[in-house]
């Protein structure tokens, strides 16, 4: 197929089913444009990348400098269309990719409300559903890329994770998600939780997919010092679905404060009998664990970093600050603030100073015990660690965590399988996902509803 011809596929299915699934937020107008200019550089030139003239999704909290806006789908930043683009999307840019459009996601990435504000809704474009029954939650906040690549809407999105937002929609829509180690992907031009935990990651169908997305998402920026001294050549993201796992060590995680039911044991247990069969060490390990309020971290990393975003952007919004933004929503509450504004009040009362004592003492202890896995896999000689819930080790110690289905949705029950690996040794924690996906290959594809 020309490019133009799979852009042309993709946006008949989005008019199809996303009247009722409600996952893109807007469509970049010039999506067919550049396929047909991408076309002639391929016949004239040859392909940028394997990505060349494939469409993706950005959440809808990521910088294009085109005709998009980058809304977070708040009402309070229907107005921004954003004067520089993020690093990340430059990137696939350059390997070729056509910017297909912005997908919803849950207003400001889930910090918003905890007033049992569902997942995947926004005051600006409403609410995501789920795409094989509308009772089951989409979950996460990464809900739109979720959602259209479970649904064939696209063939791979891009969403972003500080704490879940990637491994819960993926674990939920029978989907695949990758949160990469934290400084793989700049953060530059993304609207921000936290600058100690936000990272984008590529959503997919399958861990292949996944790889090759994000090795064009990743490199060194100057513009995010997370990144410095990356060397992304090194790792070979393109080709890491293919390495040989014999010999890797996997460990089957136990959790002190958490008792696995009869399902999850037996998706555990099939796991072990399947990554054994392609060579790989399998043993039980058991961590100490304890609850990980990351809750009050965040407070003061939002209003610091969504402070520092807007001022980045001034000019361009009506918004100016976080105390902007919750006025903003005060004036016509019916409609900004049908779930409340809780977290957004909570965090604006801090004083926003990363250097402040008490912000200090709260991240140190976070740290120390989400260095766990980290310790134990070094300790140990594990090259990944594997269970069928996503916990906040990984993301606030910033390792690398993809998520693979673990079995197919015939039922209102999803169920996934977390790995986890040693930071940035990523190309072996997808080479081992590989190895169980392919072994299991237990997604089945939805069937969807026109609206």
């Amino acid at each position: 197929m020309t490019s133009e011809a799979l852009v042309r596929h993709y946006l008949d299915r989005i008019k199809r089913y996303d009247g009722v699934l409600n996952t893109v937020a807007e469509l970049n107008p010039d999506a067919l444009a550049i396929a047909r200019a991408l076309d002639e550089e391929r016949r004239t030139q040859g392909p940028r990348s394997p990505l060349h003239g494939i469409p993706v999704l950005l959440k809808d909290n990521i910088n294009t400098k085109d005709k998009m806006h980058t809304t977070a789908n708040a009402l309070a930043l229907a107005d921004l269309k954003a004067p520089y683009e993020a690093t990340l999307v430059s990137n696939l840019r350059q390997a070729g990719m056509v910017i297909l459009g912005k997908a919803n996601l849950s207003e400001f990435a889930y910090f918003m409300s905890d007033e049992k504000m569902p997942s995947g809704y926004g005051s600006l474009h409403g609410q995501v559903r789920h795409p094989y029954d509308s009772k089951i939650d989409p979950l996460g906040s990464s809900t739109g890329s979720g959602v259209a690549v479970a649904a064939d809407l696209v063939p791979v999105a891009v969403g972003t994770e500080t704490n879940g937002s990637l491994m819960a929609p993926a674990y939920q829509n029978g989907i695949v998600a990758m949160k990469p180690t934290l400084g793989l992907v700049s953060r530059h031009g993304i609207i921000p939780i936290s600058p100690v935990q936000d990272t984008a990651g590529p959503m997919g169908r399958n861990v292949a997919d996944c790889a090759m997305l994000l090795s064009a998402m990743a490199g060194h920026d100057p513009a995010d010092s997370a990144t410095h001294g990356l060397q992304v050549d090194a790792y070979d993201l393109m080709h890491a679905w293919k390495q040989d796992v014999k010999g890797m060590k996997v460990g089957v995680l136990t959790f002190s404060t958490y008792t696995y039911d009869d399902e999850q044991k037996a998706i555990l247990a099939e796991a072990k009998t399947v990554l054994e069969r392609r060579g790989l060490m399998v043993e039980p390990v058991t961590i100490e664990s304890k609850p990980m309020p990351n809750e009050q971290s965040l407070l003061h990393e939002f209003k610091h970093a969504l402070n520092q975003y807007l001022e980045s952007v001034k000019g361009h919004t009506r918004m100016t600050s976080l105390a902007d933004i919750i006025a903003f929503n005060k004036q016509d509450p019916g409609r900004r603030l049908k779930y409340g504004q809780t977290l957004l009040e909570a965090s604006d009362k801090t004083k926003g100073d990363l250097s402040d004592p008490a912000y200090l003492a709260i991240r140190q202890s976070l740290t120390k015990e989400a260095r766990k896995f980290e310790d134990l896999m070094q300790a140990q000689g594990f090259d990944a660690l594997i269970a069928t819930i996503w916990t906040s080790y990984a993301p606030i110690h910033g390792n690398p965590s993809i998520c693979v289905p673990a079995k197919a949705i015939t039922d209102l029950k999803p169920r996934g399988l977390v790995f986890v690996g040693k930071r940035f040794d990523d190309a072996r924690l997808i080479a081992i996902a590989h190895a169980y996906e392919d072994a299991t290959r237990h997604r089945v594809p939805p069937v969807l509803e026109t609206a």
